[in-house]
């Protein structure tokens, strides 16, 4: 989940998303994102005894934490570091078995809030922004070997800087780019703006456009939504929380694809069985928070879950 500064982890519609799932239900569940391990622990305490939940995360301290608090020691899970796009292959012969499934998009409060690891640029510290610790090209490393082109198209298409190519251009000159402080400085100066009290910071959506091409999120999310029928046994259960415009489109457009039977014939001829699973939508418009989980989580502000249900 993404948004400003915070010193504890809450887990973002954690309510909504748990009734949606249904787990009451049982079967094999699995917590795309594990984090700090709230909706995974909400799931737990309505799963049955004989249910199984599968909890993914690519960071070493998401895994750290889930021993730490005894999670991982909870006979029903069972914990794997990896990204949620390769799913269909840690499932394994468990593909079209998962009953539920739940993705909670973006970095986690952990994440942006630990220091050193370079996603904020409230921090001046190295800047790696990787989600998975073994990822050997960090953000200093893409930033200072991308080409000027392809940054300006990053910062345009993934973080909607009008500025996009200005931008590119000042942080090629300023290479090398080795700190938050460097990238935040640079930005400013090529806009011809700096932070204000109460205003927006100035590198924000080039610090997430960064982030996100680094991790590859939207890669990730639609090899996730793309697999879905493969991975969703009839009647399952997928839920996708989101934390800005570029995410709620992606999915948005997605849940709308696939929950009505207008393909094509070309489109079918190229599909596997599963693949072409079409499903129910559980939220016509999404689910946003309520104002009272906005007042205890303002990260919480900007989420969007959609839920669909895979028809048998």
């Amino acid at each position: 989940m993404s948004g400003a500064a915070s010193t504890a982890h809450v887990p973002v519609l954690l309510h909504e998303s748990i009734d949606l799932l249904q787990p009451e239900r049982g079967g094999l569940f699995v917590d795309c994102t594990l984090g700090a391990g709230g909706h995974s622990r909400a799931l737990l305490n309505r799963l049955p005894d004989d249910a199984q939940l599968i909890c993914l995360d690519r960071d070493d301290r998401a895994h750290r934490q889930a021993h730490q608090t005894g999670l991982a020691d909870e006979p029903r899970v069972r914990l794997v570091k990896a990204a949620f796009g390769d799913l269909p292959e840690i499932l394994g012969s468990d593909c079209g078995r998962v009953t539920g499934l739940l993705a909670d998009l973006g970095p986690s409060s952990m994440q942006l809030d630990e220091a050193g690891r370079g996603f904020s640029f409230q921090r001046d510290e190295p800047l790696s922004m990787v989600m998975d610790s073994d990822q050997e090209a960090d953000a200093a490393h893409w930033l200072n070997l991308v080409s000027e082109s392809e940054l300006a198209d990053v910062l345009f298409h993934l973080g909607e800087e009008r500025q996009a190519r200005r931008v590119a251009a000042a942080l090629v000159r300023a290479r090398p780019l080795e700190r938050t402080g460097e990238l935040a400085e640079a930005i400013c100066q090529s806009l011809g703006q700096w932070p204000r009290p109460g205003k927006k910071h100035p590198a924000t959506q080039c610090f997430m456009a960064i982030r996100m091409a680094v991790n590859d999120e939207l890669g990730q999310l639609d090899r996730l939504m793309e697999n879905l029928g493969l991975i969703l046994a009839p009647g399952g259960i997928a839920g996708i929380i989101s934390f800005h415009g570029l995410e709620h489109r992606r999915v948005r457009r997605w849940v709308r694809r696939v929950s009505t039977d207008d393909y094509g014939p070309k489109e079918m001829a190229r599909r596997e069985p599963l693949v072409r699973a079409t499903f129910d939508n559980l939220t016509r418009r999404g689910m946003a928070p309520s104002a009272d989980e906005i007042a205890v989580n303002p990260r919480a502000r900007s989420a969007q879950l959609r839920c669909v249900r895979r028809r048998g």
